[in-house]
């Protein structure tokens, strides 16, 4: 699937086409307003193209001007016709977007996050000011939008795999679908972020007193959590935080080296002491332990999740069909507007 990125890449080009004073125009394009493209501009999209690679983990390319030239004709011109044609993205579809990429985010850093920190993130990845962002994840949509609705028969012809397409797959990749060790953690757990040296000693003395009664049998775990935990989301049920991958390098990174290790050997139901990590204080109770295996085709991607092996390639072949009928439908599209616009070229 890596290697149809740059087809994705062009699709959704970041295009910065207010005219440059100081740089040369390079080309115009014509198919229902004239756009002129700048010498500096071809520079930034190349710039941009070779970031986006490097944040798909892609090493960088020798794309050619001339070759980048004419993506950002091809992507004026979608523009260009969706406008023509009334295609437009509502803000409800746009949110929708924004939800999915937070969600994206959210599972790789395996917490929840803000809008703002959300928009932080865009800012140090893209380069781009939020309104920018926003400017140019409607105009991806929209020329999406454009290509798919222009090209429907390509999409709605797509079959869904066979179960001989997944099993071989399956056999081709199988020594890539390896479980890493999991742990299930519960806590009893006491925040200390932004807390002072004094506020600091007494929440250690409050989870102190807690695992005291916890040892002599004064109270169960659960109650304890209820008593004593600062984490509201995972308080109501037993103090439960889901599961834990060895190889989670975030999580690893947040919570503290000497913590994160001293997590993984604890025995299943064995009641740790005061534990003490990156954010705060805590007991914890490992409730179950998944030693690290090749999964099966049927099995679950993550425990506690129902991802099987299965779906997980099913949906990954069909969605290699997809780009293979988007690159088909981006050149259809692409021929014809060009056959229709004045497109004049000034440096080759």
């Amino acid at each position: 699937m890596k290697k149809l990125v740059p087809i994705l890449l062009f699709l959704f080009s970041v295009l910065y086409l207010d005219a440059d004073v100081l740089s040369v125009t390079v080309a115009t394009v014509n198919l229902i307003k004239p756009e002129m493209i700048t010498s500096n501009q071809v520079d930034k999209e190349i710039e941009d193209y070779n970031r986006q690679l490097a944040m798909n983990g892609l090493p960088k390319q020798n794309i050619s001007r001339k070759d980048m030239l004419n993506n950002m004709i091809n992507s004026i011109l979608i523009l260009q016709a969706a406008e023509r044609d009334g295609v437009k993205v509502s803000d409800a579809d746009l949110q929708k977007v924004i939800n999915a990429q937070i969600k994206s985010v959210e599972a790789q850093v395996r917490k929840k996050i803000t809008l703002e920190q959300f928009k932080s993130i865009v800012r140090k990845q893209t380069g781009m000011s939020w309104d920018e962002y926003i400017k140019n994840l409607k105009e991806q949509i929209i020329k999406q939008t454009y290509v798919t609705q222009k090209k429907k028969s390509l999409f709605t012809s797509i079959k869904p795999p066979t179960e001989k397409e997944i099993e071989t797959r399956y056999q081709e990749n199988v020594t890539k679908f390896v479980s890493p060790e999991f742990i299930r953690v519960s806590m009893v757990f006491i925040s200390t972020l932004n807390k002072s040296s004094e506020e600091k000693a007494s929440l250690k003395a409050k989870i102190e007193e807690a695992y005291k009664k916890l040892k002599n049998g004064e109270i169960s775990f659960d109650d304890a959590v209820l008593k004593y935990s600062t984490d509201e989301t995972a308080k109501y049920r037993g103090g439960d935080v889901g599961y834990i991958r060895r190889d989670d390098k975030n999580l690893r990174a947040n919570l503290g080296e000497d913590f994160f290790n001293k997590l993984f050997e604890l025995k299943v139901n064995e009641i740790s002491g005061v534990l003490v990590s990156n954010t705060g204080y805590h007991i914890v109770k490992v409730t179950e332990k998944r030693a690290p295996k090749v999964l099966a085709l049927n099995d679950t991607i993550n425990p506690g999740q129902s991802m099987t092996v299965h779906d997980f390639l099913k949906n990954g072949i069909y969605q290699e069909k997809e780009q293979i009928a988007l690159k088909k439908a981006l050149e259809e599209v692409v021929k014809e507007l060009r056959s229709e616009a004045e497109i004049t070229i000034f440096d080759n």
